[in-house]
Parts: structure tokens; sequence; C-alpha cells
């Protein structure tokens, strides 16, 4: 139940400025609480998923589309200085089902045409 790297593929997030994107992005995470990873409902690694997802698209949601799309690494950990509104994670709100994410790395930002894109450019735009 120690540490694990958790790879994930083609993720939907949406932006703080209300643009959904896709993301390849990988995370460490651990067990911090092995009583609430216990009584996750799914399989057993499934609990470190769903914290990572959860805790991608938290990060996702606090930044606006136009950084994003610009930096391919957007990692957040403690070994990060982006000074980009990064965290160590180890605050509060990147613990989800006894699992804390530590670290996160997105390596990739796609942006598909959408309604959302299309108001995002016009909001840009006026």
């Amino acid at each position: 139940m120690g540490t694990s790297d958790v790879g994930i593929l083609w993720l939907d997030a949406v932006t703080r400025d209300g643009v959904t994107i896709t993301v390849n992005a990988a995370a460490r995470a651990f067990v911090a609480d092995p009583v609430a990873y216990a009584a996750y409902p799914g399989s057993p690694g499934g609990a470190k998923l769903a914290a990572a997802e959860a805790e991608i698209r938290r990060y996702v949601g606090e930044r606006d589309l136009s950084p994003l799309s610009k930096r391919v690494d957007l990692t957040r950990g403690a070994r990060d200085g982006a000074g980009d509104g990064a965290r160590d994670g180890t605050g509060t709100g990147n613990r989800h089902w006894g699992v804390e994410v530590a670290l996160v790395a997105i390596t990739r930002v796609e942006v598909r045409r959408r309604e959302d894109l299309i108001r995002w450019a016009e909001r840009l735009a006026s």
C-alpha cells in the first residue's frame, strides 16, 4: 500500500475560465488513511486512481486555459518552484478515499473545438 505512480490518459477537466480540456498526466499517491482506503467501494487500486483524477481535475480547475495550453510540463509538487500557485501536496483538499496525492505532472494538454472554447475566445477578444 505504499507510494504509487498513477498514469492517467485522456482525462477531461474544466479550467477555471470554463474550457474543457483533455490531459495526460501522472500523479504520485500514497495511502494516508488505511481505514478510508479499505472502505473504497471499487477495486483495491481504484482509490488511488480516483484520488489522482480528482486532484488533477482540481489542479486544472484552479488555472485558466492560457497558461495551461502554453506549458507542457505543469509539475506540481515538493520539488516544484514554479511560483504559479503550485502546492506541495501536503495541504488540505488533496486527500480522497484515504489516499493523498503528493505530486501531479501534466504532460499533454489538448483543447478540443467546442462551444466553451468559442465562448472563451470571444471573451478574450472583447
